[in-house]
C-alpha cells in the first residue's frame, strides 16, 4: 500500500513540475500515469483490509462503507484542491493585468472561464489577457498540486506508522501455547 501511496505523490510532484501554458495534456501525462498506477495499488489493499476486518457474514456492509468512504473522500479532495487552484489563480492574476481595460480584468479575476470569454472585449489587449489567465491557471494548478503532495506525504507517514502490515503465519511450534492445538498429539 505505500508503495501506492508514494506512486501517487510522485505523480502529484511530477503533474506540478511538468504542466505548462504551452506543454498541453502531454506534459501532465506522466504524472498521471504514476498517479493511476498509485491508485491501482493502493485501491486494492485498502479494500481487501478493510473488508477482511470483519467477519464473513459483515464483509458486505465492509464493501459498502469502503465504497462510501472512497466516493466521499474524492469529492472531498477534488473540492479541497480545486478550492487551493481557484485561490492560487485568483491571486496570481492581477499583477498579470496591468495593461487590460478594466471591466475585462475585472472578468478575469473570477476565473479562467470568464477570462477567455471576455478577451474578445479587451481589443489589442485579449492576447495578453488571455496568456495572464493560463499562466495563472498553471499556478493555481501547481499549488494545488504540491497540496496533494503534502497530504499523500503525511498520509504515507500514517500508513508507514499505523497501517496494515504482513504478519508470518504461524506455526504450531512458533504459535502462542493459548492457539496451539491441544488434541494434537
Amino acid at each position: 500500500m505505500a508503495v501506492g501511496i508514494l506512486l501517487g505523490g510522485a505523480g502529484l510532484a511530477l503533474m506540478a513540475t511538468l504542466v505548462s501554458v504551452d506543454g498541453g495534456y502531454l506534459a501532465i501525462l506522466p504524472g498521471m500515469l504514476a498517479m493511476g498506477l498509485g491508485m491501482g495499488l493502493t485501491q486494492t489493499p485498502s479494500t481487501e483490509a478493510i473488508t477482511s476486518a470483519l467477519p464473513r457474514e459483515r464483509q458486505g456492509v465492509a464493501s459498502a462503507l469502503n465504497d462510501v468512504t472512497r466516493e466521499f473522500g474524492t469529492a472531498l479532495g477534488v473540492a479541497l484542491l480545486g478550492a487551493v487552484l481557484t485561490a492560487g489563480y485568483r491571486n496570481a492574476i492581477s499583477p498579470r493585468l496591468t495593461t487590460v481595460p478594466g471591466d475585462a480584468a475585472d472578468a478575469a479575476r473570477e476565473g479562467i472561464a470568464n477570462a477567455i470569454a471576455t478577451a474578445d472585449d479587451a481589443g489589442a489587449q485579449a492576447p495578453a489577457l488571455v496568456r495572464a489567465a493560463q499562466e495563472s491557471f498553471v499556478d493555481g494548478w501547481q499549488q494545488a498540486m504540491w497540496a496533494g503532495v503534502g497530504v499523500m506525504t503525511v498520509l504515507l507517514g500514517y500508513v508507514l506508522a499505523r497501517g496494515p502490515h504482513r504478519t508470518r503465519p504461524t506455526t504450531p511450534a512458533t504459535a502462542p501455547e493459548s492457539t496451539r492445538d491441544v488434541t494434537a498429539g
